[in-house]
């Protein structure tokens, strides 16, 4: 795939996920921000099945995705707000689509001033290992 690797994005603020999408570019490209777990049941499957989300959802001024669905995300990537239950229950809702799941290991990060710059460089690093090393496929969590 040529360009930025297209992902999903979990978050619960708009304020971060705006400096983790910046900081994620040029070799990232955010196509959809979820906001909510119930957003997350409804729209990340018909995301991955290569489907739009719903009208509701493109339209949304909180989605500062590209919306670019042309292509297929490579990866979920959930930050802290997202918890083993809410991240269970998206997965579910996922069932056979072969996609990793990359979580905010809150072991190693604190959330307040400097949350997303941190969570950028960890998931810029978890991601160039795991595309390096041919991870890219299967449904599993990987934390960063």
């Amino acid at each position: 795939m040529s360009g930025p690797l297209p992902l999903l994005l979990c978050g619960r603020s708009t304020a971060i996920a705006s400096s983790v999408i910046a900081g994620l570019k040029p070799d990232y490209e955010v196509i959809h921000l979820v906001l909510s777990v119930e957003a997350g049941v409804s729209e990340i499957p018909r995301i991955l099945r290569g489907e739009s989300p719903s009208p509701t959802a493109v339209a949304d001024p909180d989605n500062l995705g590209t919306k670019n669905y042309s292509k297929k995300p490579v990866a979920v990537v959930a930050g802290a707000g997202y918890d083993d239950s809410n991240i269970a229950e998206m997965r579910e809702a996922c069932k056979g689509n072969n996609v990793p799941w990359l979580r905010a290991d809150m072991k190693k990060y604190q959330p307040g001033p400097g949350y997303g710059a941190a969570l950028v460089v960890r998931l810029k690093t978890c991601m160039t290992e795991m595309v390096e090393s041919g991870k890219m496929e299967g449904d599993e969590v990987h934390f960063f």
